[in-house]
C-alpha cells in the first residue's frame, strides 16, 4: 500500500495539484528512480509513437513479407533491449535536469525573497565567493630617492595627482602635491611651495593637467592657487585674512567644506561659519568663472532659515558637491556627523538619502527623493550618499551606503536623464570583521564604489571587512559583483591596511594599499592592473 503524501505536498516548492498531469506523473516516476533506484512500471513498457501526417489518416501498418519474418523476429528483441536503455539514459539525464532546474527555481525564489527584504522588487547584486590572485611585492631600492604616495587620483590612463605619505612611523614630514603624466611610473614634485603650505584637503583635481589648492602662506593667511599645466606653472589669489576674506555677521571663522570645478574656470566652493563655540551655525556657497581666484557669494542659510523654501541645506555631514552642466548641481550628506554622533537624542533625524538638487546654479536648492529606499530606511543606523559620477549629459550613477554594527550596503542608482529621475540598480552587502572598530562604533564607513563608466565600478574592502584585502567588481553597473581576494605577503596582508582604488577604464586601474598601524610594517604599496582587476603588478615609481 502506497502511504506517500501526493508529489505536489512533497515538493510544494516546485509543483501545485494545479500542474499538468502528465507533470505530475513525470516528476513521481523520477522520485521513484531516484529514492528506489529501480525503473518505474509506467516507464517498463514504452509506449509506442505514431507519426501521423498532417493532411493523412491514420492507417494500420501494412504487414511484412513473409520472408523477413525469421530476421524481423530478432530485431524487436535488440529494439527493446536498447529502448530501455535509451529510456534509463533519459531518465537519468532527466533526473539531473530537474535537479538543476529545481535548485535555479530556489534560487531564483530565495533571491526574490532578498529582494523583498531589502525594499521591494529590487535587482539583488549577488556576490561570487572572493578568488585568491597572489601579489608579489618588493620594497623600493634604497639608491630610489623615495617619499611614499599616500593619496592617488589618476585623471586618465597617464596623467595623475597624488598627496605624500604622512602616517605615523614615516620620516618624511612635508605634505607635498604630485603630477604624473606616466601612468604612475614617475612622479614630479609640484607643490608650489613658495605660495605656503597645502591647507588640509582642499584640493580640486579638475583634469589631467589642471588643480586648484588652498594654501597658507607664512603670514597665516589663505591663498588660493591654480594650475592649467600640470603644475609646471601657478597662479595665486591675494593673501586673505579668512577662507573668501569675510566671517559674516556673529560669525567667530569660516572653514571650506567642499570645492567643484565644472571646468578650469567655473566652479564652486561651499564653506561652513562657526560661533565663538566652534559650532556650525551656517553655511555659504560661493562661485568662481575665473579658475577660483576670485570668489562671489551665490546663496547663505543660517539655524533660523530653516523653513525657507529653496535655501541652501543647513549645516550637517555634507560628503560632497557636485554639478553636471552651469544649473545643474547637487549636495550630499549624511544624517550621521562626522564623529559619528546621531542627532536629536541619539536618533537619526534624516532617515533617508541625503540629496539636495540645484536646476538655477546654486541660488536655490530643493531635496531630491531617490525611489526604493524602504530598506535603507528601515535598518540602518546610518546613511551617507556620495556625489554622483556622469559619462555623458544624461547617463550617471549615484551610491548610497547605508550601515548599522557589523554590516554595510551599497545601493547604486542610475539615471539616464541628467539627474532628473534615479533607478535603482541593486544593492550588495558587506560584513566587518568580527575585531573590527565598526561593529560596536557607530562612525560612517570608508566604503565607497567608484566607476569608469556606467558598467564598470569597484571597491576595496580592506582589513576591517570580513573579506579582507578584496576587490569587489562590478560590470552591469552595481547589478552584480564580482570578489577577487589578493593574496599579500605577510609583511603586508597580515597587518592592518587600508587601499584606495582607482579605476579610469574598465580595464585599466591602480591600488595604493597603505599601512593603517602606528608602527606600519611595509611602506605604502601602488598596483596597478591592465585587465580589470584579474592580475596586478606592482609599480616601483620614483619621486623627483
Amino acid at each position: 500500500m502506497n502511504n506517500k503524501p501526493p508529489i505536489s505536498a512533497r515538493y510544494p516548492d516546485l509543483l501545485t495539484e494545479q500542474d499538468d498531469p502528465a507533470l505530475l506523473n513525470l516528476v513521481e516516476d523520477l522520485d521513484a528512480l531516484y529514492t528506489s533506484h529501480q525503473l518505474p512500471a509506467r516507464l517498463e513498457h514504452p509506449v509506442e509513437a505514431k507519426r501521423l501526417v498532417v493532411g493523412e489518416r491514420s492507417q494500420s501498418p501494412a504487414p511484412l513479407p513473409s520472408q523477413l519474418s525469421t530476421l524481423s523476429s530478432l530485431v524487436p528483441r535488440r529494439r527493446t533491449h536498447w529502448s530501455r536503455l535509451n529510456t534509463l539514459a533519459a531518465v537519468l539525464f532527466t533526473v539531473f535536469l530537474v535537479g538543476a532546474l529545481a535548485g535555479t527555481f530556489y534560487a531564483a525564489h530565495r533571491a526574490v525573497e532578498i529582494g523583498q527584504e531589502h525594499g521591494g522588487n529590487i535587482p539583488v547584486s549577488h556576490s561570487i565567493p572572493p578568488g585568491n590572485v597572489p601579489i608579489t611585492t618588493t620594497p623600493a631600492l634604497s639608491s630610489t630617492i623615495q617619499e611614499p604616495i599616500g593619496q592617488i587620483r589618476m585623471m586618465n590612463a597617464s596623467e595623475g595627482w597624488a598627496r605624500t605619505w604622512l602616517e605615523g612611523g614615516n620620516t618624511n614630514t612635508r605634505d607635498e602635491l604630485l603630477h604624473t603624466s606616466d601612468g604612475g611610473v614617475h612622479w614630479q614634485n609640484v607643490t608650489p611651495a613658495h605660495y605656503g603650505t597645502l591647507a588640509g584637503e582642499n584640493i580640486s583635481y579638475i583634469s589631467g593637467t589642471a588643480a586648484w589648492a588652498e594654501m597658507i602662506n607664512n603670514a597665516n593667511a589663505t591663498v588660493f592657487v591654480r594650475t592649467t599645466d600640470g603644475g609646471r606653472t601657478w597662479q595665486a589669489s591675494a593673501p586673505l585674512g579668512q577662507p573668501l576674506g569675510m566671517v559674516p555677521p556673529n560669525h567667530a571663522a569660516a572653514n571650506i567644506n567642499y570645492v567643484t570645478f565644472l571646468t578650469p574656470t567655473i566652479g564652486w566652493l561651499l564653506v561652513a561659519t562657526y560661533n565663538d563655540i566652534e559650532t556650525v551655525v551656517g553655511e555659504i556657497l560661493y562661485h568662481t568663472t575665473d579658475g577660483g581666484l576670485t570668489w562671489n557669494e551665490l546663496t547663505s542659510s543660517t539655524s533660523t532659515d530653516a523653513s525657507t523654501s529653496g535655501r541652501l541645506p543647513l549645516p550637517g555631514a555634507y560628503t560632497g558637491l557636485s554639478f553636471i552642466n552651469a544649473s545643474t548641481g547637487w549636495i550630499m550628506g549624511s544624517n550621521v556627523s562626522l564623529d559619528g554622533v546621531l542627532g536629536d537624542g541619539g536618533r537619526p533625524t534624516i532617515r533617508e538619502p541625503w540629496l539636495y538638487v540645484t536646476h538655477d546654479g546654486g541660488l536655490t536648492w530643493h531635496a531630491q527623493t531617490l525611489p526604493d529606499t524602504l530598506s535603507i530606511q528601515g535598518s540602518a543606523s546610518g546613511i551617507v550618499t556620495y556625489p554622483p559620477q556622469f559619462f555623458s549629459a544624461g547617463d550617471g550613477l549615484l551610491t548610497v551606503s547605508s550601515w548599522s554594527p557589523g554590516e554595510i550596503a551599497i545601493s547604486v542608482y542610475a539615471t539616464h536623464d541628467g539627474g532628473a529621475t534615479w533607478q535603482r540598480n541593486g544593492f550588495v552587502a558587506v560584513f566587518l570583521a568580527q575585531n573590527s572598530p565598526g561593529t560596536t562604533v557607530l562612525a560612517m564607513p570608508n566604503l565607497v564604489a567608484t566607476f569608469a563608466d556606467m558598467n564598470a565600478g569597484a571597491f576595496w574592502e580592506d582589513s576591517e571587512y570580513q573579506n579582507a584585502n578584496t576587490l569587489a567588481r562590478t560590470h552591469d553597473g552595481g547589478q552584480n559583483w564580482i570578489q577577487t581576494r589578493l593574496s599579500f605577503p605577510a609583511s603586508v596582508g597580515g597587518v592592518p591596511s587600508t587601499g584606495q582604488i582607482e579605476f579610469v577604464s574598465a580595464r585599466v586601474g591602480w591600488l595604493l594599499l597603505l599601512p593603517a598601524g602606528k608602527l606600519p610594517s611595509f611602506a605604502p604599496v601602488l598596483l596597478k592592473t591592465l585587465d580589470g582587476g584579474k592580475t596586478w603588478t606592482q609599480v616601483h615609481y620614483t619621486v623627483s
